[in-house]
């Protein structure tokens, strides 16, 4: 018995030590390798990617009127008050500032902020960035035609003092700062988080300590969107909605930013508010956007969209009857914006309404399509002719708390609805496409399309 229960016993030993050595050998073997092919697709990410670009005149971010560069030295160039992607101002290169009077502001600079070379960016950068600005064809210069003259305080501090009064003065100082001894070179000295490494007539390279950018430079946009077709580029932006007659529709994304260009029908000059609500019902909004823009232009319900000043809430809008007094309408535009109207005429014609389009500025038209561009600041008096409630927005806007703005602006937004003044229609878009090789957050706003840049990568 002892003899057969040592030859048991050393049979079950071997048995153990063969499952033992497959489990190695196999199994964990096995599983290192798929470790190892985990950490190889984790390493087969890469922070170099490519946008391209047509139309490239110039990189000074004060002369460019380029729009895709003025979003780009954005990265490069650090504004003296930035804008966040909820629109609120926040520090760029001033860490504070404020209103002492109508006519004079005071801004003190972040000391931590530094240009490339190590050196502090002085309260002289500032002072020559706007006096250069105010001499220039800047598409900044409106941002700065009211300022009177700039004053050194200290060596972190200036004052600002203005020609007359400007509502959300701050909101204006988004301008990129230049250093006054670098500003006529092949390559300013920036201050943002991106050092231009490289310029030539084919491309510009910006790098962080995270992300290579390759500003691939185009001289046709067929040229571009070929290239991007074949994925020698990985990023355009474009507001052509039809693009996809061009690159087709299949290997890459598109991601849609609401644009500046406001489009809204004035109907002021009809008296009856059950008509105008009536109007505003039938027009079919999705419609136009699908027929005109490929879908590619947003819907708008009011002129302000978004914003830190806003609380967003969707309202519904009251049920009208179609028992209206008026049936016959004159409907105003530019020769710009016949096509737009021909459709507005089209579909209310098909409800029962007759319009006759005027291609031309009638101010005294029942319907005046208008396109307007979005201010900076939440200021909405430019679509308002009620002499009341232009008074009650030249009051709101010099309000500074964020929730008392809120508390106001949803007054008039109710207030909007319940009289529609004018119909709100659309906003353009700016387009970002990009294959399907990046990844990351391509949020954004019509002030900055790089945001989150940081998050954007490629897998190879």
């Amino acid at each position: 018995m002892n003899l057969k229960f040592v030859k048991y016993s050393f049979f079950i030993s071997i048995v153990i030590m063969i499952l033992a050595g497959i489990y190695i050998i196999y199994i964990k073997d096995n599983s290192s390798n798929a470790n190892s092919n985990i950490g190889s697709r984790e390493t087969n990410i890469s922070k170099e990617i490519s946008i391209g670009i047509t139309d490239f005149d110039t990189i000074n971010p004060i002369l460019t009127k380029n729009l895709e560069m003025t979003h780009i030295l954005k990265l490069v160039y650090m504004p003296l008050i930035d804008i966040s992607q909820d629109f609120k101002v926040i520090p760029g290169i001033a860490e504070e500032w404020s209103k002492l009077e109508d006519l004079t502001y005071i801004i003190n600079l972040d000391d931590t902020r530094k240009w490339e070379n190590g050196e502090k960016i002085k309260v002289e950068d500032i002072e020559f960035t706007i006096n250069t600005i105010k001499n220039s064809n800047s598409i900044y210069k409106e941002n700065v035609q009211k300022i009177d003259r700039v004053e050194k305080i200290d060596e972190d501090t200036l004052k600002i003092y203005l020609i007359e009064p400007v509502d959300f003065f701050e909101y204006y100082l988004c301008i990129p700062i230049m250093k006054e001894s670098s500003y006529n070179n092949e390559i300013p000295e920036g201050s943002g988080e991106f050092n231009i490494s490289k310029i030539d007539e084919k491309e510009i390279i910006l790098e962080s300590e995270e992300i290579k950018l390759i500003i691939k430079i185009y001289k046709t946009v067929t040229e571009l969107y070929n290239n991007f077709a074949s994925e020698d580029v990985d990023i355009i932006i474009t507001q052509n909605t039809d693009y996809e007659k061009y690159i087709g529709n299949i290997g890459f994304e598109e991601n849609i930013i609401i644009g500046r260009e406001f489009y809204y029908i004035s109907c002021e000059n009809i008296k009856d508010v059950n008509t105008r609500k009536y109007i505003n019902t039938i027009l079919n909004k999705e419609r136009l956007l699908y027929e005109l823009y490929n879908n590619k232009y947003r819907m708008a319900d009011f002129p302000l969209e978004y914003g830190s000043y806003l609380n967003n809430k969707k309202r519904q809008q009251n049920d009208v009857t179609s028992q209206i007094k008026k049936k016959s309408f004159n409907l105003s535009t530019t020769r710009e914006n016949k096509e737009v109207a021909k459709l507005i005429e089209k579909i209310l014609e098909e409800k029962g309404l007759k319009v006759n389009v005027q291609n031309y500025n009638n101010t005294k038209a029942d319907l005046i399509l208008k396109s307007e561009t979005v201010l900076i600041t939440p200021d909405i008096r430019q679509y308002f002719k009620d002499k009341s409630t232009i008074e009650r927005l030249d009051k709101i806007i010099k309000i500074e708390n964020d929730e008392i703005l809120k508390q106001e602006y949803e007054k008039i937004i109710d207030e909007y609805y319940e009289e529609i003044p004018f119909i709100s229609i659309y906003f353009n878009s700016y387009i970002i496409l990009h294959n399907n090789k990046i990844k990351g957050d391509f949020s954004g706003n019509w002030y900055n399309f790089f945001y989150n840049i940081n998050t954007w990568y490629k897998m190879i």
